[in-house]
């Protein structure tokens, strides 16, 4: 890694935490993509990504999310860096988009408040780092080695010149979809394209290999993003009637409800065979999203939280919470973070093992 790319990291990592401490959950160098047709297939072009990422729901589960670029080149033009954040904030539907760099010209602060921007100096994000006094934090967010580690189980691993195996493929594809697919995809789809991912790996993820775990993970953060983005379609319609705003939601509005429903009629009476619309765990994940629904403080922490977990618990192997959290440690949140992981697990065919950190809380 060159030092410009080592500093840049740091900024990242330090922002990072920041997000954190503000309840967000926040992965970095985060894939944009677009997927162009070409003939009967689909082609991946990459067209840029977020260096930090930030996405929380309040308690009224509305998302907020924020977005990061943070760069330390001296060659670098700072007024085209905050017109493409501005751009990149808008694709991605932000609240927010923070510059940050270690030294940032009068003419930038001027540019930037008209974007709509924040831009972030080394004194600015000390500063913010005082304010939330980030260096108490015991959770070594921050340290390069710290997210090398992490990084280093995440992937497949194959020697120089070597083709990967028909298993190894399933599993890059697993990567592939939450690195950059699951950013891209309408937001509605995501859930039950998730599940199907996990469901043809499952039988390749054991609770002993370090990679299989933080795969988990990541997807079981993935899954409770689904359901909190569900939980948010719900509460604007209505929360009388959450099973039937729910599969409004997941299969893409009332009319293609409707007609899905009619073609799985047509389909029965066509063939006698009692296939159904609804796959066999969703009405475990409604009645997970109706919990959900009904504690909404706990749950709008959950997913910094799940993260949390993984770092203090899997990594750093420590098993009481209290060291992490204090006194500020939600049962409740807890609690779903439990219950998410066994319904994950049940609806993707998973070992409930590869949680058992999680469960052991």
């Amino acid at each position: 890694m060159s030092k410009g790319a080592e500093k840049d990291l740091e900024l990242k990592l330090r922002f990072k935490r920041l997000l954190f401490l503000m309840g967000y959950y926040s992965p970095i160098n985060v894939e944009l993509i677009q997927y162009e047709g070409l003939g009967l297939e689909l082609k991946r072009a990459s067209l840029t990504d977020l260096d930090v990422l930030g996405v929380k729901f309040d308690p009224a589960f509305t998302a907020h999310r924020i977005v990061a670029d943070c760069k330390t080149g001296k060659r670098l033009s700072e007024a085209n860096r905050l017109f493409w954040l501005r751009g990149v904030t808008e694709y991605f539907g932000a609240n927010a988009g923070y510059f940050i760099c270690p030294k940032i010209h009068p003419h930038a602060r001027a540019i930037a408040p008209k974007l709509g921007l924040r831009a972030v100096d080394e004194d600015d994000l000390r500063l913010m780092e005082e304010a939330l006094d980030a260096d108490s934090l015991v959770l070594p967010l921050q340290d390069p080695e710290f997210y090398q580690r992490k990084q280093s189980r995440w992937g497949i691993s194959l020697p120089k010149g070597s083709k990967p195996s028909c298993e190894q493929l399933l599993l890059k594809q697993a990567y592939g979809f939450l690195s950059y697919t699951y950013w891209y995809v309408e937001q509605h789809r995501a859930l039950l394209m998730l599940v199907a991912r996990f469901q043809e790996i499952a039988h390749l993820l054991r609770p002993a290999d370090e990679r299989s775990v933080l795969l988990a993970y990541a997807g079981l953060e993935r899954f409770f993003h689904c359901l909190l983005e569900m939980a948010s379609h719900v509460s604007a319609r209505g929360i009388s009637d959450v099973q039937r705003n729910a599969r409004v939601y997941l299969f893409g509005g009332p009319l293609a409800l409707r007609e899905k429903e009619a073609f799985f009629e047509l389909l029965r009476g066509a063939t006698g065979a009692d296939e159904k619309l609804d796959p066999p765990f969703l009405g475990d994940v409604l009645e997970l999203l109706n919990r959900v629904i009904k504690n909404p403080v706990p749950a709008a922490e959950v997913l910094a939280d799940m993260e949390a977990i993984y770092d203090w618990c899997v990594l750093l192997g420590e098993t009481d919470l209290g060291g992490l959290f204090g006194e500020g440690c939600d049962t409740g949140a807890i609690v779903l973070c439990r219950d998410a992981a066994i319904t994950f697990a049940k609806a993707a065919g998973l070992q409930e093992g590869l949680f058992a950190a999680i469960l052991a809380l």
